[in-house]
């Protein structure tokens, strides 16, 4: 979204609304996908020397659990503020801080509610060490969702 500063009369906050294709922003990652829109709500309050811009992102993504692989869907939904100095400016580009919000807010490693003492476990593997590419996985219909997410990572290529 660009903030036009001379379209903001100073002191009045001003409600905008705007919706991004997840794609064009490069959010599209290898365990999240996006469901719907990103849809913004959020405030543009201007100042004397400075514009405050907050609100929230809002969407449905679908998820890949990192203990079960499973996908999971769920609302995303990520709060913002952001402060751009005016001085010298006449238009404020905040396309890039609002992708990074998005991505800020990703765990690395996703889990799906109720996992949380799930444990997985690993043949051949020594305790205190992570396991490795070629570590046999116990269970069957895990490797089997794991060979699956292989084979569409290869093809999304």
């Amino acid at each position: 979204m660009k903030i036009v500063i001379s379209a903001y009369t100073e002191g009045e906050p001003k409600n905008v609304e705007m919706s991004y294709d997840p794609k064009s922003l490069d959010l599209e990652l290898v365990d999240l996908k996006f469901l719907e829109d990103l849809k913004l709500e959020g405030v543009v309050l201007r100042e004397p020397t400075t514009i405050s811009f907050s609100g929230s992102l809002s969407s449905r993504v679908r998820r890949i659990c990192g203990k079960t692989l499973k996908e999971v869907e769920e609302p995303l939904s990520i709060p913002f503020g952001f402060y751009y100095e005016t001085a010298d400016k006449d238009v404020i580009d905040t396309l890039d801080d609002i992708r990074e919000a998005v991505l800020i807010e990703q765990p690395m490693v996703y889990f799906a509610p109720g996992t949380e003492d799930l444990k997985v476990e690993y043949e051949d593997q020594e305790p205190e060490s992570a396991p490795d590419a070629k570590t046999k996985i116990k269970d069957n219909a895990l490797r089997d969702q794991l060979e699956k997410l292989r084979e569409r990572f290869k093809r999304s290529k």
